[in-house]
């Protein structure tokens, strides 16, 4: 294999990571370097692997292929490593250990790692799986792992809920509706359906469910700005339509707010859950504006 540092030009060079004990240089690559990479990091991750460590592993793939760090899916991988943290990885045929590391609000899956330059330059893609795949939701006050379901469950449940949704209703509350009835059916939180409407809800920010099934109550907890923006980010939107997401979460926080104030006035006093907006489940109710 050629020199790590073999054809790059110095001045072009944003950082450099080692690998195998030497430091490699890293450049600007095209948008899609960024997703051909995450197409191969996203089937690695698992629930008891930190996504750093299982990119290390793509990365290893790659090289373990024959690709030199001149590839641009490798320096996609490289730049993906560096934002989250590795300073440092060995790789051993097609898998990777990461001798060195730190961590970043990247691998945090912070909102501070959504800037304009890093998501349309695709840095932010991993940033935005480690979001994706690290996320809680509260339901009814219990705490649940967001766990991805196969691509074939995601597309029934949305077909399902875009059947569900009322004029000028927002889809948060249609899948907090979904969610609603599957609970009544008796579905658990396991159950797959039941699971995708929970990341459904988490990828539009939601972060506290309260669902009472005798009164057909629904309620929302405050929104989470960077989940919202994280999933913008999977999808592929660029920097301007990511914004728009991430303007449509603080309104709906914003109102949220408001009905608190107004539904503590007639009391005179604030309510233990200020961010809660009840909602009848499963009937329709229209009353917001469509985000």
């Amino acid at each position: 294999m050629a020199a790590p540092t073999e054809g790059f030009d110095c001045e072009e060079t944003m950082s450099a990571i080692r690998m195998n004990g030497q430091y490699v240089l890293t450049r600007d690559v095209e948008k899609k370097a960024f997703a051909d990479f995450m197409n191969l990091l996203l089937p690695r991750i698992s629930a008891d692997r930190p996504i750093p460590h299982a990119a290390a592993d793509a990365v290893a793939q790659l090289v373990s292929e024959g690709k030199t760090p001149n590839d641009p899916v490798v320096q996609a991988g490289l730049q993906s490593l560096a934002s989250v943290g590795v300073k440092n990885f060995w790789v051993d045929g097609a898998t990777a250990s990461v001798v060195e590391e730190t961590e970043t609000d990247a691998s945090q899956g912070r909102e501070s790692a959504f800037g304009f330059t890093a998501i349309n330059t695709g840095t932010a893609f991993i940033a935005a799986a480690c979001n994706a795949f690290r996320r809680k939701i509260r339901v009814n006050g219990q705490e649940l792992a967001i766990v991805r379901q196969p691509r074939e469950t995601m597309l029934k449940v949305a077909q399902t809920v875009s059947s569900l949704k009322g004029v000028n209703e927002p889809v948060f509350i249609t899948a907090g509706r979904f969610l609603g009835i599957r609970m009544k059916e008796g579905h658990g939180f396991e159950d797959s359906e039941t699971m995708t409407a929970l990341c459904m809800l988490s990828d539009l920010g939601a972060t506290d469910v309260r669902i009472d099934i005798e009164k057909g109550e629904l309620g929302f907890g405050p929104f989470d700005v960077a989940n919202a923006m994280a999933s913008a980010i999977m999808q592929g939107l660029d920097a301007e339509k990511v914004a728009n997401v991430r303007a449509s979460v603080v309104r709906i926080n914003e109102q949220f707010r408001r009905v608190a104030e107004g539904q503590a006035k007639p009391q005179g006093a604030p309510q233990a859950q200020p961010q809660q907006r009840t909602l009848n489940v499963p009937s329709v109710m229209g009353t917001r504006r469509r985000r």
